[in-house]
């Protein structure tokens, strides 16, 4: 697993007057790194603590962002006067304005803008009939500093669904404090997503700015369908901005980042409620993706807003900037949300620091000599939840005259620290009281409990773990004597283990040596270099004690350089690359050669990097009269790769091995044809001219192919012309469209040249779009066929005719009796340009079967013509020949009920049932069924164990597919259900992977570290249900030697492993299909093996084993084998949606299995 190293900036406020009502900016941004304390000590004050948490999680959303519009010219506007002190960004402010005339943005330098106030006499800007999402949200900076989980709950108690984090400005500043800000809210549960505040005044910079913000989303893995938010607000900006925006849209999409949004101010925007149109074209982006900063008054409510509703038909409102939601914290930008694109996603996450009241207080890392000690603070609960954990501490010295408040923090483990000096308390020494409050999220203090501690300066602890660490070295033999002497401290230890590696293979060749006790007290080990590869550079070694409790416990390193001694012979040879790049050849020659005594042949290895290996071609060069050795190698012989190839030279000795001698690297770009090609149009005469001019690179070729045809035949009509030969050396050649079917839409052309071996070699394609203008069109398509009724319409498309179309007839009659039902219906014109017809049965003496539908033109001349046919079924039926479908045995408390299915005795023939029965409104436990009827009467059961084990009301789909090919829908309303929780009580059994008694064990290619969490989650389920102790190493040792499941060829187990491992402990297991299927099994007390990806237990492309166990309302223990810090109580649906997608983990249909006796 990899951590992630961060680098802190830091931001400093600045405040603006930038109009009467004093608005202030958010944040002064600087290129400057500071550092702060472990702890806040503040005298009787009470402050919020900072959470660090694990990893960032994904950030569910799923709305798509606009598709590509041209941009349409827009007038420039006037940009404001701005100061040129080249002062560091401010990031996103913002200001009011009390002027009711006009929008005036003021000089500045600091990414600030100007909202106009609309006070009592602005224009209409309320739009009351606009829905308005019942979640607001609020947008943070660095400025903001680290919101702590309990501000971020405080703020969801509030009304606020989700909360915009910036993540970047221009192309150099990261916000510090985004990590944090971003994981916290996710843990409160609050829908996040980020804004990049710009700067960007050309097209290039835009794409450079988008990819900046990209890799930033990128580091924090924030998922692709994050919505993102450009915050454009810089008045240098203006000329230009939608071309330039429309740049930094598409280089975002481009990445694969297309849930955009725009930030801006209202008078920015050519549509808004002022008297003034600003720059932007809201056309061109659409007004729905834009949330706008307007604010009417300096601190308007968020329930007035909701009541204002300014600009409703943007997808978002900013209507303050001074939100006082924290008192005694900075102000937050808040908005309102029409869309729901920033809060519909938000989830309220339970507070892991709500039960009964409780925690315990430990007293650690107490140094006498310094006077320093350690608070410790676990199993924090309080009945409301716990904002802040306070820690007074005094000496009995003085009475409380040296009391500190401390305010402890949170640890990832979920435990709080606190450091405490003498120095704090007046340098007293003797008895320290340490008491115990929890502010909880009420805003109510509860005292827990105390401890006391005694407290020393000066003292020397008892005798401290100490020993010399020496390394000796023989070059000539490759050996190194490690001893360890003077041992102090050692009281009680069971050993001594001397680890040893060598730094140029990064611990690969690490070993952990059991020295040898000497007379003199003394530990010595012989290490070989060829035990450790026989690297050249640094080496270490540590040594370590195993105390009573078997634990490893680090005294001392010692390091020492080596230098393998090399052979009088030694082996070498000079290898050199030559090439052509006119010709795509490579001259490789090895010569001077030097201790290849008995070798049998030499090889040379060549390829390219581009292709990673895969064109490797092993050659066997030619002997020259100097000794020497040559091989002409062709690029084309390798993909014709353009970048950095190698070449090695390897002997193949005595025994036949080959032995590496050296390498060599050159730089190659290949000689690319090119040619421009053009494609003009005359849709009148429904013919094409295709040219080939500027031919280069074509050395030899013996002519040029043009292929041509439609995308809407998809190259059915393709035709390989060959072109004429112009005199400017250009090539030309006419198409016709009658060749290609008259097709309508988009054409490609595309031009090869024929080289001297006859191959066909790609150059360069183009398109153009056509309309046959020579034809009458017009396209008849059937829809809303009413097999009950015996109606339908028909629907006519893409009517045209050169000649003009007056009246569009359309004469319909069945198949029964000949023509004798024929009518001939004149079309109506609908809004959007088609042509409808609604056709009745009864009108046609209600005959059924083929009914046949013709269409004809009568044209502007007077004269008729036939454009088409189609034909289509009509049935009229009976009720006695419908499907039925019901529910019925309903078990509230069994949370069960059955759907019935009837196929009526004379109706369709029923292929297959479908029911999609769900009871949360957004359908977050929709589950699917489905059966094949075996008869009449179809019934399928609906269990709330498939939906979470949710109680409240089912509504529930069912869909019937018909042999006929036809679908019918029944709507069987809700159902109430409210099953019983059926909990079961985990095992707790618990290893690690990490554990330092197996964790560096080596089984293939990889160890229980890195790759053992089956064996480990095994030996787990082993021993809960066997009873007895079964170790991570003996599940692996059987797996290894019996199977070839487990590290053999990549790291990791596979599902055969899981199964034949369960079978050899005599021991049950089934393949698990879906959420509901982990639940039956949990209830009925089995143990679940999950196997997960991307998500806070791995990141891709790793995924990762878990052990699941137990079960309350929803919800099972998780056991981690990697990290023991991720054990605890998860929704089952949230495991299932995180599950592994990896071939090894499905390679029997899923990745979970229960397993049972």
């Amino acid at each position: 697993m990899k951590k992630k190293d961060l680098i802190f900036y830091a931001g400093a406020a600045v405040l603006m007057a930038v109009s009467a009502q004093g608005v202030s900016a958010d944040e002064l941004v600087s290129n400057e790194a500071t550092t702060t304390e472990g702890n806040q000590v503040q005298a009787e004050k009470v402050p919020e603590v900072a959470v660090a948490e694990k990893s960032v999680a994904p950030v569910a959303s799923n709305y798509a962002a606009p598709a590509n519009v041209t941009e349409q010219p827009v007038a420039p506007v006037n940009k404001a006067a701005a100061s040129e002190s080249g002062a560091p960004s401010v990031e996103k402010a913002t200001e009011a304005s009390t002027t009711e005339k006009e929008e005036t943005p003021l000089p500045s330098n600091t990414g600030s803008t100007t909202f106009f106030n609309t006070g009592a006499h602005a224009p209409a800007g309320r739009s009351t009939d606009v829905a308005v999402q019942p979640k607001s949200f609020v947008d943070v900076s660095s400025h903001n500093g680290d919101i702590s989980i309990g501000d971020y709950r405080t703020l969801a108690n509030k009304g606020v669904g989700g909360v915009v984090v910036k993540l970047t400005e221009d192309t150099w500043y990261k916000n510090p404090n985004a990590e944090n800000q971003i994981r916290n809210a996710q843990a409160a549960g609050l829908q996040v997503s980020t804004y990049h505040f710009s700067r960007y005044t050309s097209e290039e910079a835009a794409r450079a700015e988008a990819r900046f913000y990209i890799a930033e989303a990128q580091r924090l893995s924030l998922p692709k369908n994050t919505l993102m938010v450009n915050d454009f607000e810089d008045a240098k900006m203006q000329p230009n901005i939608n071309r330039n925006t429309q740049a930094w849209a598409d280089e975002m999409r481009k990445n694969g980042y297309t849930n955009l949004m725009f930030y801006t101010s209202a008078s920015w925007l050519d549509e808004n409620n002022l008297r003034k149109k600003g720059p932007v074209n809201t056309a061109q982006f659409g007004l729905q993706n834009f949330w706008v900063a307007q604010y009417p008054s300096p601190k308007l409510s968020v329930n007035d807003a909701k009541s204002l509703r300014y600009n409703g038909k943007a997808g978002a409102w900013q209507f303050t900037s001074q939100a006082e939601l924290l008192p005694g914290k900075h102000l937050f930008d808040h908005s309102v949300d029409y869309t729901g694109r920033f809060t519909a996603n938000s989830k309220p996450a339970a507070d892991p620091t709500e039960g009964s009241l409780s925690g315990k207080i430990d007293i650690v890392n107490n140094d006498t000599m310094t006077g320093r000690f350690d608070v410790v603070i676990s199993n924090v609960k309080a009945p409301n939840g716990v904002r802040t954990v306070s820690v007074p501490i005094w000496s009995e010295t003085g009475g409380q005259d040296d009391l500190v408040w401390y305010t402890a923090n949170r640890q990832a483990n979920g435990t709080y620290t606190v450091n405490v000096k003498a120095s704090d308390h007046k340098n007293s020494t003797g008895l320290y009281n340490v008491h115990l409050y929890y502010v909880q999220n009420n805003g109510q203090m509860t005292g827990v409990g105390g401890t006391t501690t005694t407290v020393a300066v000066g003292k020397k602890n008892q005798t401290p773990v100490s020993a010399d660490l020496t390394i000796a070295k023989s070059e000539k033999d490759g050996t190194f004597t490690i001893t360890a002497k003077n041992l102090q401290g050692f009281d009680g230890y069971k050993e001594v283990k001397i680890p040893f590696w060598s730094h140029a293979n990064g611990m690969k060749d690490i070993i952990w040596y059991t020295p040898t006790r000497q007379a003199d007290g003394s530990y010595t080990v012989t290490a070989k270099a060829s035990d450790h590869e026989n690297a050249d550079g640094k080496y270490e070694a540590q040594v370590f004690y195993v105390d009573a409790q078997g634990q490893n416990k680090f005294v001392k390193k010692a390091f020492i350089d080596y230098t393998a001694t090399k052979p009088v012979n030694a082996v070498a040879a000079d290898l050199t690359i030559t090439k052509s790049e006119k010709d795509g050849i490579f001259t490789i020659t090895a010569k001077n050669l030097q201790g290849f005594d008995g070798y049998k042949e030499v090889k040379i290895p060549f390829w390219s990097h581009a292709n990673g290996m895969k064109d490797i071609i092993w050659y066997t060069p030619t002997r020259q009269a100097d000794g020497s050795y040559t091989v002409t190698a062709k690029a084309s012989d390798h993909e014709n790769a353009d970048g950095k190839y190698e070449a090695q030279v390897f002997y193949v000795d005595a025994n036949g091995q080959n032995k590496f001698v050296k390498k060599a690297f050159i730089d190659y770009t290949a000689s690319k044809p090119s040619a421009d090609l053009t494609i003009t149009k005359s849709e009148k005469d429904g013919t094409f001219t295709i040219t080939a001019k500027n031919l280069q690179g074509f050395d030899g070729y013996k002519e040029v192919k043009i292929p041509f045809w439609s995308h809407a035949n998809g190259m059915k009509d393709i035709i390989w012309y060959t072109p004429t030969l112009q005199a400017d050396g250009s090539y030309t050649v006419t198409a016709k469209a009658s060749d290609h079917e008259n097709a309508d839409g988009k054409y490609e052309a595309q031009v090869f040249y024929v080289d001297a071996n006859g191959q066909n070699k790609f150059v360069k394609k183009a398109f153009i779009d056509y309309k046959n203008q020579s034809r009458p069109t017009g396209t008849l398509l059937i829809q809303n066929n009413n097999k009950d009724t015996g109606t339908f319409d028909v629907i006519i498309k893409d009517v045209y005719s050169p000649k003009g179309v007056q009246t569009v007839q359309v004469p319909t009659w069945s198949d029964k009796d000949g023509q004798d039902d024929i009518r001939w219906y004149e079309a109506t014109r609908q809004a959007n340009g088609d042509y409808k017809v609604s056709v009745k049965a009864s009108d046609h003496k209600n005959s059924t079967g083929k009914y046949h539908v013709h269409l004809y033109y009568i044209q502007n001349d007077g004269s008729r013509i036939g454009i088409g046919t189609t034909t289509t079924d009509v049935e009229v039926r009976n009720a006695m020949t419908k499907t039925q479908a019901s529910i019925k045995n309903v078990n509230a408390t069994n949370g069960t009920y059955t759907v019935a299915v009837d196929q009526a005795p004379q109706g369709r023939q029923i292929k297959n049932i479908r029911v999609a029965a769900w009871s949360k409104a957004h359908q977050e436990n929709l589950y699917w069924y489905s059966a094949t009827p075996t008869g009449m009467h179809t019934e399928i059961t609906v269990s709330a164990n498939n939906h979470g084990n949710e109680a409240g009301n089912y509504t529930t789909h069912v869909y019937v597919d018909y042999k006929d090919g036809g679908v019918e829908g029944f709507n069987l309303g809700q159902t109430a259900l409210s099953p019983r929780n059926q909990k079961v009580n985990p095992q707790t059994t618990y290893y690690s992977q990490r554990d330092p008694r197996w964790a560096g064990k080596y089984y293939g290619v990889s160890n229980v570290d890195q790759s053992g969490c089956v064996p480990t989650s095994l030996a787990m389920t082993f021993t809960d249900i066997l009873g007895k102790t079964i170790l991570p190493t003996t599940v692996a040792d059987y797996l290894y030697n019996n199977t070839d499941s487990f590290n053999k060829g990549e790291a990791g187990t596979d599902s055969d492993g899981i199964v034949a491992a369960t079978r050899n402990w005599g021991l049950k297991s089934q393949l698990i299909n879906g959420a509901g299927g982990i639940a039956e099994a949990l209830m009925a007390g089995k143990h679940v093996l999950a196997a997960v990806g991307n998500s806070q237990f791995t990141s891709d492309p790793y995924t990762h084993e878990l052990v699941l166990h137990g079960y309350d309302n929803g919800r099972t223990y998780v056991r981690d084998p990697y990290n023991s810090g991720n054990n605890g109580w998860y929704s089952i649906n949230y495991l299932h949606s995180i599950k592994s997608k990896d071939p090894m983990d499905n390679k029997l249909g899923a990745p979970f299995f229960s397993i049972f006796a």
